[in-house]
Order: structure tokens, then C-alpha cells, then sequence
């Protein structure tokens, strides 16, 4: 299947596009499949990304951006490396466990496809290549639904863990990264409605969330949540250890525990970019968009949920 996409026509991604101050100059596409909203520059990939080769010793990793990304890779990285948070403390978690949608990394997986790994676990950091002969487990995440997502994951079909979060805590986490990040210039509010337009990047948010949803089931397949996580992260550890197939003791346990609060997380410069951005991770609060959306915003978000969840069975954070 190839990969294609068209453009985004709609008023709302011109005003993104500015608020941008047009960063993402070539505009937006709507991908073909997936319907996924992404700028025109992830056409030079897509198909790359689809066709990528896939093992099935690899971990993967699918969120919404901002849904727990960052503190669930840094979970698995630390459980796949028997707990080397020596590492985890010196080197970003980008090196450790990359982004399948990063165009460097695609271009030196397709190019070196011969590239040996590290020691098992750590080829998300070594420039594990993506042959067969390459060594150790790698470690991937990606933002794609499934329809994007190498075809090769639902044949071979390695272990996948899911990420989800509420959609009004993550759509207002995310504006809150783009303007750190990207310098975005717009409004919560005005970034709210491209939002619920469905012209926001890796929009619209329900494709991913209910389609993973449905493959919850999977036994190669976990479902988290962030709320989860906050709730009881010792849980989730255990959880997660017994799905990577490792065993934690309680004092293990503990320990991830302390390494993973979102004080020593935001503290690390592992994880929080240390030397790229400052202030990463803003709160990591549950809920903390009801004191940041308007109301009537918040109102139009409960109505567009329960659009999209109704008939679904969905029981996902919301």
C-alpha cells in the first residue's frame, strides 16, 4: 500500500500555519490512509516509515504527544536495561529511544540496514540497524495509528504498549509544547479550535485512541493510561514488567517509583532536554486543563467526547 496524502484546505490551518508564523511554510496534508492531519514534509517519509522493516524482539511505543510519552519510555527503557539508571541519568531519553517519525533516524535505518546494535535493550541508542542480523531489542515510538505505522507491526507482531490520556489535558498540554517549542503565537483557545477542527498535527486525536482501543485485547499489545500512572505508578511498573516479560522486586519497584516522579523526571536532563528546551514538563497534573480552558470551550470538549465515544465501548480516560 503507498502512502500518500492531500492538502489540508480548511480556514483554520491557514491560522495555525500563521500562528506558527508559518514554520510549516508547505502547509498541511490530510494522509491517505489514516486521515491523519501532518505537515506536508511527512509525505518525504511516509512511505519510508511504512515500509519499515519491523522484529520481533522490538518494543514499541504509541501515544498522543503529550499523553505520558516521555514517562513511559523512560519505564521501558529502565526495565529493558536492568534498571541502569546511571545511563537514564546521563543520556536523553531521544538517544535511548527514538522516534520513528525523526527523519534522521529513518534515513539511517534505510541507509545502514547492515548497522549493528549494542548490548540487548540499548539498540534504540546504538544505531541498531534494521536488518535481521542487527542485534538487540530495539526500543521505538512513534505518534502514527495503526494505518500509518509499519505494516510489518501487525505480522510480525511485536510487543506495542499504548498510551492514553485525556483528551482535554492532552490537547492542552500539546498547545502548551508548541509554543515552547515551536514558538506558536495563537491563544489556548484559538489552538482549541484547530483542534476540535481536526487541524492540529497528529489530529484528529480519536483515530489513534480508539483504534489502539480496539486492539486493547492483543496479547502483544498493552493499554496505559496516563491517569493510571499518576494514580498509582507502582502498578503500572508491574504491569509493564510483567507484559516486557521482566521480573521487579518490591524494592525495585520503589526505586523506579522515585526515579519516575515527575519532580526527578523534570529534574533530570535526560528527560526533560536538559540543554534543548527548558521546562520540558510543565505540571503533569490530572485535570489541569479545567483551570485553563474557557468555559465555554470546556463545554464544546464534552460534547465533541461524547460524539466520538458514543457506541464505542470506550472506558479510556476522558
Amino acid at each position: 500500500m503507498s502512502v500518500s496524502g492531500e492538502r489540508l484546505r480548511h480556514p483554520l490551518a491557514e491560522r495555525l500555519s500563521a500562528g506558527f508564523e508559518h514554520r510549516y511554510g508547505d502547509g498541511f496534508v490530510v494522509t491517505r490512509p489514516g486521515g491523519l492531519v501532518m505537515p506536508a514534509e511527512f509525505l518525504l517519509d511516509a512511505q519510508r516509515i511504512h515500509d519499515f522493516p519491523v522484529r520481533q524482539d522490538d518494543v514499541w511505543l504509541a501515544t498522543f504527544p503529550k499523553s505520558g510519552t516521555t514517562w513511559t519510555q523512560e519505564l521501558v527503557w529502565l526495565l529493558m536495561n536492568d534498571l541502569d539508571f546511571e545511563t537514564a541519568k546521563e543520556m536523553c531519553v531521544t538517544k535511548r529511544f527514538p522516534y520513528l517519525e525523526s527523519r534522521v533516524y529513518c534515513w539511517r535505518q534505510a541507509r545502514e540496514p547492515g548497522a549493528r546494535g549494542g548490548q540487548a535493550g540499548r539498540a534504540g541508542h546504538h544505531q541498531a540497524g534494521s536488518g535481521p542480523a542487527a542485534a538487540g531489542t530495539r526500543l521505538i515510538k512513534s505518534r502514527l495509528p495503526p494505518a500509518l505505522l509499519p505494516r510489518q507491526l501487525w505480522t510480525v507482531k511485536p510487543k506495542i504498549i499504548y498510551v492514553a490520556r485525556s483528551p482535554k489535558d492532552a490537547a492542552t498540554s500539546f498547545y502548551y509544547h508548541n509554543c515552547l517549542i515551536h514558538g506558536l503565537k495563537l491563544s489556548l483557545d484559538e489552538f482549541l479550535e484547530c483542534f476540535l477542527a481536526d487541524c492540529v498535527q497528529f489530529t484528529p486525536y480519536w483515530t489513534s485512541v480508539l483504534e489502539f482501543w480496539k486492539l486493547r485485547n492483543e496479547p502483544n499489545i498493552l493499554w496505559n493510561t496516563y491517569e493510571e500512572m499518576k494514580q498509582d505508578l507502582g502498578a503500572v511498573i508491574r504491569k509493564t514488567a510483567a507484559f516486557l516479560d521482566k521480573e521487579v522486586t518490591e524494592e525495585q519497584v520503589r526505586q523506579l517509583e522515585q526515579h519516575l516522579s515527575f519532580s526527578s523526571m523534570r529534574d533530570n536532563p535526560a528527560t526533560n532536554y536538559g540543554g534543548v528546551v527548558e521546562a520540558f514538563m510543565r505540571e503533569g497534573q490530572v485535570g489541569g486543563s479545567r483551570r485553563r480552558m474557557s468555559p465555554e470551550m470546556d463545554h464544546r470538549f464534552d460534547q465533541w467526547i461524547r460524539d466520538h465515544v458514543r457506541g464505542t465501548g470506550y472506558s479510556g480516560p476522558l
